[in-house]
């Protein structure tokens, strides 16, 4: 009687097991539409589920673990149910996803678990957040007004991209329109997003207006390196035109005040004797 109730289990246990065996359900591909995002846009995610096995299969549950990822749902939740995926068939499930404003560029991967019959099967797929780096360049002071004045340029580098900047060095290269009388070369290392960083060279103007030749040389979060150079004019006068506009004394002024000052001064002595003299007839 006893090994007729092991038989039986052992035959109950084989009718559980043979339809999970017979119907077994699976990712067999995804795509995503873009197929790269950037922080703080959307992508959809298209994932097609295979029942490998002969049987059908009722109440699919499908879910994508966000928990992880710097992702959230966007119109729906992280779950779908599928009603009935038939024997050797397929079904697909669409879920559309945003990436956080903040997530760092890299591959994240995403669990899919999926639930039927009281078993369940994680899969993973994969979601890339790429973001380009970018800097910009802009004057932030000078001190030159004229040709030929030794002074200080002061720049400032602006990350307005989406990805942190990494090993940033800038140099400043030879022109025949300015003589360089500091280090040319000078290195900043990280620029976070809509972070700046400011530097100074000092050089000598040589011609009106001279254009400033630097070049950026730096990484993305993903170490992809990046070489650029940037133009920047800065305003340098000659000496009569920094006269007429006020930015220098006018020599002529200042002798005209000495001038003024001399006669003054003989004025009153003049004034002194004669009445030095008067009192003394």
């Amino acid at each position: 009687m006893k090994a007729v109730k092991i038989l039986l289990s052992v035959l109950l246990l084989a009718m559980m097991v043979i339809p999970l065996v017979n119907a077994q359900v699976a990712v067999s591909s995804f795509t995503l539409y873009p197929q790269t995002v950037i922080p703080g846009e959307e992508t959809s995610i298209d994932i097609t589920l295979e029942n490998v096995g002969d049987l059908d299969i009722e109440n699919v549950l499908v879910t994508i673990d966000l928990s992880n990822v710097p992702f959230v749902p966007v119109d729906s939740s992280n779950e779908k149910i599928i009603d009935e995926i038939d024997g050797k068939d397929e079904e697909r499930v669409t879920f559309r996803v945003k990436a956080l404003s903040t997530a760092e560029p890299s591959i994240y991967k995403i669990p899919v678990v999926i639930s039927y019959g009281g078993a369940s099967k994680t899969s993973l797929i994969s979601i890339e957040i790429n973001a380009k780096a970018h800097l910009d360049m802009l004057l932030e002071k000078s001190e030159l007004v004229k040709v030929n004045d030794n002074g200080k340029v002061t720049l400032k580098f602006v990350n307005d991209g989406l990805a942190q900047v990494k090993n940033l060095k800038i140099t400043l290269k030879e022109s025949p329109l300015y003589q360089i009388t500091s280090p040319n070369t000078l290195y900043i290392g990280e620029v976070d997003v809509g972070d700046f960083e400011t530097e100074e060279f000092t050089i000598i103007p040589l011609s009106e207006d001279p254009i400033l030749t630097v070049e950026m040389e730096y990484r993305d979060a993903a170490n992809n390196l990046f070489k650029e150079s940037k133009l920047i004019k800065i305003p340098v006068y000659t000496e009569e035109e920094a006269k007429q506009l006020g930015l220098v004394k006018n020599n002529n002024t200042l002798m005209i005040i000495v001038i003024a000052v001399l006669m003054l001064v003989a004025g009153i002595l003049l004034y002194r004797r004669r009445k030095k003299k008067k009192n003394a007839l």
